[in-house]
């Protein structure tokens, strides 16, 4: 009897505090969408009570927003449902043709499986260097030391649209915006580092270019050198069909080594002319042309030299979490979609449907949530997390998100949680948009999941922040 009665009052105080919190949360969000820097934004807050599956709070929570990388959350839910936290991507080397004294009388392919890791010096096993030494070992245990032939590469395992439709034009020739393909290189990313002329209005100078690009792709230089104490600028412009980039903007006198990170022009052939360079140095020579093929179309015998792996999805959906990478989250995307966009959109809505989340009304454009044709509710996503909660994979989801004052995206926010208390969560933030969804865990043994978007702001956005953390610290307070 005495242990029933203290469970009674345990409960009531747990929901004397839900209730307590739903009054703070409904006068703050009022104060909030009167506030004058707030008068052309739109406000969506969804806030469940997991412990008890119960929705306390939402403002605005069936109406669609813009989701900015918030996006992430659903197509990693459904990653890691439909393929496994221990899947990897494959990237195949390949050979065909005959050996003859070391003598390779025929031609090498490098076949891509979508692998968004491939020569990223994110990890060790992954870094260019590392990749084509294993490569070369392979032909070297084989016995080729010539190939009197041509280096093929099929990256057609993913459709021929490495960029989405809805993407801006500004975005796509920036790194963050490069896209996929069924080969990808160095995280198809480039970087370039620009010095100052010795005078002002002249353009600045090309100091470096990494990875190094084949002598027919073409850098217009537009960066103007301007007085001493102005703000470096430099944007990069160009799509992934072409094999040129402009870069504009300003470079101050006094500066130096200023780099900006770009789309990699097609990274497939960058991979298989640095591959075919980096053997000429090892005293391994093609002697024909690096190419497009089609392995399927082959009408010869193809014999398997070696198969690299990627590190696993929950290593891949760490960083797609943490530091919100957007090739790492397209590749996905496309993988789901078994190489398209459209059907990749499709699994993700059919997978929220069979966790009891209604799509209708939702778009899902990319994977990334860099098109600003996505749309979702807070209700929504608040669902997704909840239902993740719920699943086997929870703890290490929970971890991969970023944690408030700690890690990722979320490190400079919240610095002076209460103690015991955590927030774990996906930041999203664009021009106009900025919002956060993930798990606030109180000291008490709460668990929320919370979904916080706001779009359309005008004022600073350093004062969307300073509100939206004040909204997140009701949580754990």
């Amino acid at each position: 009897m005495k242990r029933f009665i203290i469970s009674i009052i345990c409960f009531g105080t747990l929901f004397s505090f839900s209730q307590n919190l739903t009054q703070k949360l409904n006068a703050f969000v009022e104060q909030l969408s009167n506030d004058s820097n707030f008068s052309s934004a739109f406000i969506g807050v969804c806030i469940k009570d997991l412990t008890q599956n119960q929705i306390i709070y939402d403002y605005n929570a069936d109406k669609n927003f813009i989701p900015a990388s918030i996006q992430k959350l659903p197509l990693t839910a459904v990653a890691l449902q439909k393929l496994g936290s221990n899947y990897t991507f494959k990237t195949y080397l390949l050979s065909s043709g005959t050996l003859e004294n070391g003598v390779l009388k025929g031609d090498i392919y490098i076949v891509g499986g979508g692998d968004p890791t491939l020569g990223s010096p994110r990890f060790k096993e992954t870094s260019p260097d590392v990749v084509f030494a294993t490569w070369q070992r392979a032909l070297i245990q084989k016995g080729i030391r010539t190939i009197d032939g041509n280096l093929y590469i099929d990256p057609y395992i993913f459709d021929n649209h490495p960029l989405n439709e809805t993407w801006m034009w500004g975005d796509v020739g920036n790194y963050f915006g490069a896209g996929v393909k069924g080969i990808n290189w160095h995280e198809n990313m480039f970087t370039i580092t620009v010095n100052p002329a010795d005078s002002i209005s002249k353009k600045g100078i090309i100091k470096e270019i990494y990875p190094t690009l084949p002598e027919d792709f073409i850098i217009k230089n537009e960066v103007v050198t301007v007085k001493k104490g102005a703000e470096n600028y430099i944007m990069i412009y160009g799509d992934s069909y072409s094999k040129q980039r402009e870069i504009f903007g300003y470079i101050s006198m006094g500066k130096s080594n200023v780099t900006a990170k770009g789309a990699l022009p097609l990274p497939e052939y960058v991979c298989a002319m640095s591959f075919k360079d980096y053997l000429k140095k090892q005293g391994v020579n093609i002697n024909g042309l690096v190419d497009y093929i089609r392995i399927d179309t082959l009408q010869k015998s193809i014999d398997t030299l070696f198969v690299h792996r990627s590190p696993s999805l929950s290593v891949i959906i760490n960083h797609i979490h943490k530091t919100s990478n957007n090739i790492y989250a397209e590749a996905v995307f496309k993988l789901l979609g078994k190489g398209s966009n459209i059907n990749a959109s499709q699994v993700i809505k059919n997978n929220l449907k069979q966790m009891g989340i209604t799509t209708q009304n939702i778009t899902i454009a990319d994977g990334s949530g860099l098109s600003r044709a996505n749309l979702i509710s807070p209700r929504a996503v608040c669902e997704v997390l909840s239902h993740v909660y719920s699943s086997s994979f929870y703890p290490f989801y929970l971890q991969s998100l970023s944690e408030a004052g700690v890690s990722g995206t979320l490190k400079n926010i919240l610095k002076n949680k209460p103690k015991g208390s955590k927030i774990y969560a996906k930041s999203g933030t664009m021009a106009g948009i900025r919002g956060y969804a993930g798990y606030a865990i109180h000291e008490n043994g709460k668990v929320y999941g919370f979904t916080i978007i706001i779009n359309n702001f005008t004022c600073k956005s350093i004062l969307v922040r300073n509100e939206l953390e004040k909204l997140l610290t009701l949580l754990i307070e």
